[in-house]
């Protein structure tokens, strides 16, 4: 089953676009924000759950990235959510 292109558009416009405008810290790039939802996502390290050798949104299905999205959102409302997400990746990591 085909993801909505819809989805997948406004997870790539908050990934690039709106959640780099919106933070300087602790993350600001997009590809930090990519390591904490799909990490959140998966409850580890997102790598373990998907194929390395395609992209993880190739890979999801719709629930999982309205899953995301609200995620996402909820940073921008929450900020301390993303702070306490990106803590627990990083741990995930053994980087904490």
């Amino acid at each position: 089953m085909a993801v909505q292109p819809s989805l997948i558009n406004r997870y790539r416009q908050l990934l690039n676009e709106v959640l780099p405008a919106s933070f300087t810290q602790p993350v600001r790039h997009n590809h930090c924000f990519n390591r904490i939802v799909l990490d959140w996502l998966f409850s580890d390290i997102w790598y373990n759950h998907l194929d390395k050798s395609k992209t993880a949104i190739s890979q999801l299905n719709d629930e999982q990235l309205c899953r995301m999205i609200e995620r996402m959102q909820l940073w921008l409302k929450q900020p301390e959510v993303l702070f306490e997400d990106n803590k627990l990746s990083l741990a995930y990591r053994r980087k904490a």
